[in-house]
């Protein structure tokens, strides 16, 4: 069971980084423009 609670922990830590590199993107782009 604790295994698995780390698994989805890390899954959603993934997640975010995901959604912040994305948003990182969106902005440098518009920034730089």
């Amino acid at each position: 069971a604790k295994d698995w609670e780390k698994s989805v922990a890390s899954a959603e830590a993934w997640i975010t980084i995901a959604h912040i590199r994305v948003l990182t993107r969106r902005l440098a782009r518009y920034g730089y423009r």
